[in-house]
Formats: structure tokens, C-alpha cells, sequence
């Protein structure tokens, strides 16, 4: 199994690129949304999409900045540019795209799960609020607290992970989405005691192998649980 360089369109036939990466097999099964940190499809994003291909997801990994500036970029100032100018009512819309694209696909027995890294966490808990995403997953996801205005179906498998010490994802932050989540049973919401920003990236400064290794456990049964 490796990825596959794709051309995905949007609803007005405009191009944009990313990758797919299908497990062994021939068979159905569940699709898989990622959104990447602001760093784009790098090597990193590459293998951890690998991973859950693994696990038996048809990963769908877009460059989600192609609007702003398209590839990765190492380059913090330039990923942190595209960042703030990125949009998030058309990011939406493409979101949507993807979904749709990836439920087309042969392989996808229509489920859809959306995960989440940093700047994606927002997106996966929207996609659950708005687009019907059959489950969400996030690592150290930001910017979440300020859409819990929109709220998943509470039968919706959430697992949104954050490391106790990061800068970025403040721990009040992180109380409000709690407490919104507080009715949905089939929500998880979990504080990692000691971890930083970054904790689930392991080529990024602030990976930390067991919060790594527990959200991402955490976040694949949710996802088999759909």
C-alpha cells in the first residue's frame, strides 16, 4: 500500500491536488479526511496517512491551502502566513468537496470520518456539526472553542486529545469544549498530562510518544465505532 497523487474538484471545477492512500485489499471500507497541521502534506503527514491506511482507512489527504499557497512548507512565518489567510466558510465548502469526492470513491463504503492535526481540529468539529462527518478525531486542535456554536449529533464518536502544557490550546480553552461535550455520550475529550503542542507529530519539536500513542488509540476506535 502507498499513496497515490490525486486531482480533486470543486463544486465550481476548480483543481486542486493531494493524495490517497488506500489499504490492502479490495474490499469497502470506511474513508478517512485528513487535514493537515500548517505545515501541508510533508513527509510527516505522509507517513502518519500511511499509518491509518494501515488500520484500514481509505485516507484522503488534500492540500488544503492550495487557495493560499500550495505544497508544505518547512518554513514556519510562510505556514503560519497561509494560516491566517485561509477562509473558513469557503474552506467549508471545500471540506464538503472532499468529503463527497472521497464518499464517491469505489472504495469508500460511504462512512466518513474527519481527522484533525492542530489548525484541523477546528475542521473536524465542524464536519461533524454541519456536514454529516460520521465521526471526528483531533489532535492538540485549534481553534475549536470558538465554534461550539455548532454542535455534532450526540451519537456522533468524538475524540479531541490536547497536552496539558500547550501554549497554543489553553487549558480554559479546552474546559468550554469540554463542557459543551459534556451531553454527547459518545464524546471524548481528553487532557494529556505533561504533553505539549505538537505531541502526536513525531518529527515536529514537542512529540511525545505516550500521548501519541494513547490519543491515537482513543481516536481509532471511535473511528471503528461509527
Amino acid at each position: 500500500m502507498t499513496g497515490k497523487n490525486i486531482t480533486y474538484k470543486t463544486r465550481k471545477d476548480e483543481s486542486f491536488t493531494g493524495m490517497m492512500f488506500e489499504p490492502d485489499g479490495s474490499g469497502k471500507v470506511p474513508g478517512l479526511l485528513l487535514i493537515t497541521a500548517i505545515f501541508g502534506i510533508d513527509e510527516e503527514m505522509v507517513e502518519l496517512s500511511q499509518a491509518w491506511a494501515n488500520d484500514g482507512f481509505l485516507v484522503s489527504t488534500p492540500d488544503i491551502f492550495w487557495r493560499q499557497m500550495p505544497g508544505p512548507t518547512a518554513d514556519f512565518q510562510k505556514a503560519l502566513q497561509r494560516y491566517e489567510a485561509f477562509e473558513p466558510e469557503q474552506g467549508m465548502r471545500d471540506i464538503e468537496d472532499l468529503m463527497n469526492h472521497l464518499r464517491a470513491h469505489p472504495r469508500c463504503n460511504g462512512k466518513i470520518a474527519v481527522l484533525g492535526f492542530c489548525f484541523g481540529g477546528k475542521y473536524a468539529h465542524l464536519a461533524a456539526a454541519r456536514l454529516g462527518a460520521n465521526a471526528a478525531a483531533a489532535f492538540h486542535g485549534t481553534m475549536i472553542g470558538g465554534s461550539l456554536n455548532e454542535m455534532p449529533p450526540k451519537n456522533c464518536p468524538i475524540s479531541f486529545h490536547f497536552g496539558a502544557e500547550d501554549p497554543i490550546v489553553p487549558m480554559a480553552e479546552v474546559d468550554q469544549i469540554k463542557q459543551a461535550y459534556a451531553g454527547h455520550a459518545n464524546a471524548q475529550i481528553v487532557v494529556h498530562a505533561g504533553a505539549s503542542h505538537n505531541f502526536s507529530m513525531p518529527k515536529k519539536q514537542g512529540y511525545d510518544a505516550a500521548a501519541a500513542a494513547s490519543s491515537r488509540a482513543a481516536a481509532l476506535k471511535a473511528f471503528r465505532s461509527m
